[in-house]
């Protein structure tokens, strides 16, 4: 049985990152791009390399973990991914860039992919 985790992430299609056109688009339906003030914490992150890993997840429907390496750590992501949905941000964002939010109506969890792949292989 081929699973997601153990294909090659070679295999794995090329998701274009997001433009500088849509990257302006999306800027400012983010907290995290809005703010100035400094963060305690966590030292900060790209947020533009934080949504174009949460849009090749989408995309690919891969396990987090399964992301490449020029992406934000998959926990990172996910961490975000969450938060972004959880507050309708994920929403807005997928309206700004495709009219359309179907992407955000999926989980994007292992789980999801082996109730996905669990389905597929009923219909057979």
């Amino acid at each position: 049985m081929n699973s997601p985790s153990s294909q090659s992430i070679a295999t794995w299609p090329v998701v274009p990152d997001l433009t500088d056109e849509q990257w302006q688009r999306v800027a400012p339906l983010l907290p995290e791009a809005l703010s100035d003030r400094p963060r305690r914490g966590r030292p900060p992150i790209d947020i533009r390399l934080v949504l174009n890993s949460v849009m090749w997840v989408l995309h690919t429907r891969a396990p987090w973990s399964a992301m490449p390496e020029h992406c934000a750590p998959y926990q990172t992501a996910h961490r975000y991914y969450l938060r972004w949905k959880r507050s309708g941000v994920l929403s807005a964002i997928m309206l700004a860039l495709f009219k359309t939010d179907d992407a955000v109506a999926t989980r994007a969890t292992r789980r999801a992919a082996r109730a996905r792949g669990s389905s597929s292989q009923s219909r057979r």
